[in-house]
């Protein structure tokens, strides 16, 4: 029997960093929308390795989002699947995400997170994260939009990439 905890602990792992879909919810009422507060945190696992750049350089080489489905409830969830490529140098690298929602022009959420933990070297990063849907969000187009800032030691952050993907809350 203790093969079956460590299938399930490994289950538990590759749900946490994206690797494995999350389950659809039955009911609206259960659905991760209806829960209170945005953090919506981000667990990236590196899916290739690059070769390295010079200590103190980092360049994104590609950074994309998606949502999956395309349309959405109140009350109900989304997934944000991102994808960054990514070469940097050694030593310790700050990088932060900052996650905005727009809607009509107007910022509606956002959403900040360190992330310089998780991409520990050059390589291909892949990411998804449930957003939920809260029960009172009006219906029509939303836009969002992730800028990632990267400081090196004490220096100023910059910024090093954007993305940005759209999708609709149906009434």
């Amino acid at each position: 029997m203790p093969h079956w905890h460590t299938l399930g602990a490994v289950s538990l792992c590759l749900v946490a960093v994206g690797c494995v879909p999350l389950p659809r919810h039955s009911h609206p009422a259960s659905a991760a929308g209806c829960r209170v507060g945005t953090a919506w945190s981000t667990a990236y696992a590196r899916t290739r390795i690059l070769g390295t750049l010079a200590p103190g350089k980092v360049r994104v080489l590609r950074y994309r989002l998606s949502v999956s489905p395309q349309r959405g409830l109140p009350c109900g969830s989304l997934v944000l699947s991102k994808e960054l490529v990514l070469r940097r140098g050694a030593g310790p690298l700050h990088i932060v995400e900052i996650r905005d929602f727009y809607t009509h022009g107007r910022l509606v959420a956002s959403h900040r997170a360190f992330i310089g933990h998780e991409l520990t070297g050059s390589g291909v990063y892949e990411a998804r994260v449930t957003l939920p849907i809260p029960s009172q969000a009006p219906p029509g187009r939303y836009e969002v939009v992730s800028l990632l800032y990267a400081r090196w030691g004490k220096g100023s952050p910059i910024l090093i990439a954007r993305a940005r993907t759209r999708f609709t809350v149906a009434p």
